[in-house]
């Protein structure tokens, strides 16, 4: 065992089908809801493994009450912060279940999520992952959005091309981000991160479509949460837009950079997507353009 980590304790199957990834740091006032959903879920071949990022608050006190009573969950105690990138690479490294998922310390699941996605996995061998329907919510304020299905239903479709270019033609704002938050194929995440991390989430969802297929868990299967308002509400769109920041023409600079080095074969189409692209403001659905710009862009890609 490595000495800057301490085991509490170890998953009670040695081979579970699923493999649960939590990294977390000072996620006390959160994290047991998280958990209760977690081990609230139908199908219950999975570990949990929580990578601890050397908390200062009760997160390790919740955990190790946690893993006590539930020997599904491996507790392990980093003793030393190693950020929050290498944390989510170390879940993924520790897990040893054909399928994985990424849950974050303060989200909810729907109790039947795991199963769905399962059933789904083990009956075609050509989706790679499956992503969760979604809400964002407010913990603090009890409010929240849902996010309509049609607008990730592109992460089906069999064309490499189509799915990276709708996705891409998503405001941040739609929370696509929230890819990363499927259950996958492990071989294939690991294949994705050999190529980008999670670092820069939107761009590792680009990769994630664009190198395999998809499919939608529908229903509403997964609660994304902050705790007060979330990126793309009111009052967050009302701040920036009255204090428009030269760091987002910087960052779009960045990711197209970034876009064009991972999708050479796309560069038109890329630019001419990045060329409209607005800080905080967006079309309906979410869309940086309508579907008739994307299709005169890319004939056949809407």
């Amino acid at each position: 065992m490595n000495t800057n980590q301490v085991v509490v304790s170890d998953s009670a199957n040695s081979k579970p089908k699923v493999s649960i990834g939590m990294p977390v740091y000072n996620g006390a006032e959160f994290i047991r809801s998280a958990l209760d959903s977690l081990l609230a879920q139908t199908f219950t071949d999975f570990e949990l493994i929580i990578s601890d990022n050397a908390s200062t608050d009760e997160t390790e006190a919740i955990c190790r009450e946690y893993a006590a009573k539930d020997k599904r969950i491996r507790y392990i105690r980093q003793r030393e912060n190693l950020g929050a990138t290498a944390n989510f690479k170390y879940v993924l490294d520790e897990a040893v279940g054909e399928y994985f998922m990424w849950a974050a310390h303060d989200d909810t699941w729907n109790s039947r999520f795991l199963l769905v996605a399962v059933e789904t996995l083990d009956r075609d061998s050509s989706i790679e992952y499956v992503m969760p329907t979604f809400a964002v919510k407010s913990i603090k304020l009890r409010i929240g959005k849902s996010f309509p299905e049609y607008l990730f239903a592109f992460i089906e479709n069999r064309s490499p091309k189509y799915r990276l270019l709708n996705y891409m033609a998503l405001h941040h704002c739609s929370h696509k981000c929230n890819i990363v938050y499927s259950i996958f194929r492990k071989t294939f995440l690991l294949y994705v991160w050999a190529r980008i991390s999670i670092s820069n989430d939107g761009l590792m969802g680009a990769v994630i479509v664009h190198a395999g297929r998809g499919a939608l868990a529908r229903g509403e299967m997964f609660n994304k949460r902050y705790v007060y308002l979330w990126p793309g509400s009111l009052d967050f769109l009302y701040r920036l837009l009255i204090r428009p920041t030269p760091a987002f023409q910087l960052a779009l600079a960045s990711s197209l950079t970034d876009a064009l080095r991972l999708f050479p074969e796309y560069g038109q189409a890329l630019k001419a997507l990045f060329s409209i692209y607005k800080p905080y403001s967006y079309g309906k659905n979410f869309a940086i353009c309508d579907p008739q710009i994307l299709e005169d862009l890319v004939p056949g890609v809407s």
